[in-house]
């Protein structure tokens, strides 16, 4: 019994120093980040444009109110679904450093191309012109151009410092950095729609 005994103590330390790694992957699964408060901070952004008022030559634009709405909230809902897919991607704590960027930059990317499918179709059922569409879009972006170049900058930051250890710092780091740009929609719906004028004042009925 006491040689069993010594046969334990001698390989425990071992055992806990392989233990140990596994415990902590286990603690920081990407996801846990399900909980990060990007979600929240997607719901009060979309509150918060919902809040804004528009108006065309002194007088309220109810369109260009409720467009401005329309953009965000598509982009809103159709970001919070790609992020929240993402963190539950099975694999994802383990996958490498190459693999996991090329996802996120993929995702950057669907991002975008859903919620313009997604307000697209929407206004065409309004009746606005595709080419009118368009219009908007390219200014929307025009003004967020500045923080998508920052977050391409960003991510090959994040990647490439030697502080993120493991994926779910990694990713962690990513959420914050889409937070910080989702803070700033507010100011960019506003910029975008400020400039539209009185131009579909005609929409009024279907709005």
């Amino acid at each position: 019994m006491i040689y069993v005994l010594k046969i334990i103590a001698a390989l425990l330390p071992s055992f806990i120093q392989e233990l140990i790694p596994i415990l902590k992957s286990k603690e920081r699964s990407i996801e846990h980040l399900k909980s990060h408060d990007i979600f929240t901070t997607l719901i009060r952004v979309r509150n918060e444009v919902a809040n804004l008022k528009f108006y065309s030559k002194g007088e309220y634009d109810r369109v260009k109110t409720k467009m401005c709405y329309d953009f965000t909230k598509h982009k809103i809902a159709k970001c919070s679904e790609r992020i929240s897919n993402l963190v539950k991607i099975r694999g994802l704590s383990s996958m490498s450093r190459d693999e996991l960027k090329t996802l996120i930059l993929e995702e950057q990317y669907n991002m975008h191309t859903d919620y313009v499918r997604s307000v697209s179709a929407e206004w065409e059922m309004k009746g606005v012109k595709p080419e009118d569409v368009d219009h908007v879009i390219h200014l929307f972006e025009k003004f967020r151009y500045d923080v998508l170049v920052s977050f391409e900058h960003r991510v090959n930051s994040i990647f490439g410092s030697s502080y993120n250890k493991d994926n779910f710092s990694l990713m962690l780091a990513v959420l914050e950095m889409w937070a910080m740009g989702i803070d700033l929609l507010p100011r960019d719906m506003h910029t975008t729609f400020e400039s539209l004028n009185g131009k579909f004042k005609e929409l009024e009925i279907l709005m």
